[in-house]
């Protein structure tokens, strides 16, 4: 696939154009506006900081400002819905900051140091669906660091990290005996996700849905995990069914 063509998301939503545009949130992945989890509140100071942390990191995370503001906000009252907590303080900003992996607006290790991307890199990049895109990045990224590859992205550096998933997505699968049922369209969407990720999305998508109490992964499902996905950057974090 040529690097001006957009890729084909595996998850648009039922009954939408999958190179549709959509959202400025998700550009080519439609999915619905993530609704404000009930409940949760903002200290003032708190948001102020995160918004001028996730802004500041922007240029580094290869998004918009904006983009960086609303995936730091969704990823905040998410994570604080789920654990129960009233009010977003400073305190429970720091302490995500530190959670979050490489890439994310939010944390603390985004921006260490500032990559570039060979051509070549970049259009592979573009080959990856629009929803796990950024995720792609970062930790190609990552591994580029920890490994002292140095700064410029090559599509062998990808290489090397697509290996390094793809191991752990076999793995993943390999002792997948007792999943849930899926109905045949989100099974064929699943199946357009890259082989070297499969594993890792599968136990998400399956560890979302019991937490749904579903039995069965169907659309609405696969539309949950890529809406929160998509609004708040968490792509791996372990809190979806896999870590």
């Amino acid at each position: 696939m040529s690097s001006d063509q957009p890729s084909e998301c595996p998850f648009p939503l039922p009954g939408r154009d999958p190179l549709e545009s959509s959202e400025p949130s998700a550009p080519g992945c439609p999915v619905p506006p993530a609704a404000v989890p009930a409940g949760v509140k903002w200290d003032l100071e708190a948001h102020v900081e995160a918004m001028r942390k996730a802004r500041s990191a922007a240029d580094t995370s290869h998004i918009t400002p904006d983009r960086a503001a609303e995936m730091a906000q969704n990823v905040l009252e998410q994570r604080a819905a789920r654990r129960g907590v009233e009010e977003i303080d400073s305190k429970f900003v720091e302490v995500l900051g530190k959670k979050l992996g490489y890439g994310h607006p939010l944390s603390d290790r985004t921006g260490m140091p500032q990559f570039t991307w060979t051509e070549a890199a970049a259009a592979r990049l573009m080959e990856v669906p629009e929803f796990c895109r950024d995720l792609t990045r970062w930790r190609v990224e990552y591994t580029a660091l920890k490994k002292g590859l140095g700064s410029t992205i090559t599509p062998e550096i990808m290489e090397l990290k697509y290996e390094m998933w793809g191991e752990v997505s076999h793995a993943i699968e390999k002792r997948h005996q007792d999943g849930l049922s899926w109905t045949d369209s989100a099974q064929a969407r699943f199946e357009r996700v890259p082989e070297f990720v499969r594993g890792q999305v599968l136990e998400a998508v399956e560890g979302n849905a019991r937490s749904m109490g579903k039995s069965v992964v169907d659309d609405s499902v696969v539309d949950r995990v890529i809406e929160r996905w998509s609004n708040s950057g968490d792509f791996h974090e372990g809190l979806y069914g896999f870590r």
